[in-house]
């Protein structure tokens, strides 16, 4: 598409290039790739925590939601769609994935001695290395408190968002999360304050 088609695309309701698309308007595709390409990378990165497997997950959305396109309700926000799609896919890759990582785990190299006597750290470095255990600590825990937790924290989604993305009650969405952030506080204690509302 041209300058002139993304321009003239802008204005265009969802529902519209839905409706374009499964009338066969590849165009109408790329613009609504264009309009979630971000979000649907982010919460497949919710999931699988590195860059490349949120991008071939972010890929292998959109070329199903294409595949799929005559089932999409052109009434519905597409957002939920893709949402669902993008963390069942990357749940999906990981679990095939799963051999390898353990395989990695259990065979990874002992810290050289040099790695072990590393500077002490400065405050820069402290303030990285608190960053890397909230990391660590939210990597921890298990996928779908996680996938939930940063769903709203990170992208500021609603239960109520949360739940239709993920086909899931609210109940269940705010019982996950609680349990989330029991469970940072458990092991952070007060590092997460504020993860709290």
């Amino acid at each position: 598409m041209d300058d002139r088609g993304e321009k003239a695309s802008e204005g265009v309701s969802e529902e519209e290039l839905i409706r374009a698309t499964q009338s066969g308007d590849r165009y109408a595709y790329d613009v609504l790739v264009r309009r979630y390409q971000r979000r649907v990378y982010r919460w497949a990165f919710h999931v699988v925590r590195t860059h490349d497997l949120a991008d071939e997950v972010t890929q292998e959305v959109f070329v199903r939601t294409y595949e799929a396109i005559s089932r999409v309700d052109p009434k519905r926000p597409l957002g939920a769609w893709l949402c669902r799609s993008a963390v069942n896919l990357a749940l999906n890759l990981l679990r095939k994935q799963q051999f390898r990582a353990r395989w990695a785990e259990e065979n990874r190299p002992e810290p050289t001695d040099f790695e072990k006597e590393a500077s002490e750290p400065d405050t820069a470095f402290r303030r990285r290395r608190i960053m890397d255990r909230l990391d660590r600590a939210i990597d921890s825990l298990p996928i779908l408190y996680r996938t939930i937790l940063l769903l709203r924290l990170k992208d500021g989604m609603s239960y109520e968002e949360i739940a239709d993305a993920l086909g899931i009650s609210m109940g269940t969405v705010m019982s996950r999360l609680s349990r989330a952030r029991r469970r940072l506080r458990t092991e952070l204690g007060d590092m997460i304050e504020d993860l709290r509302e």
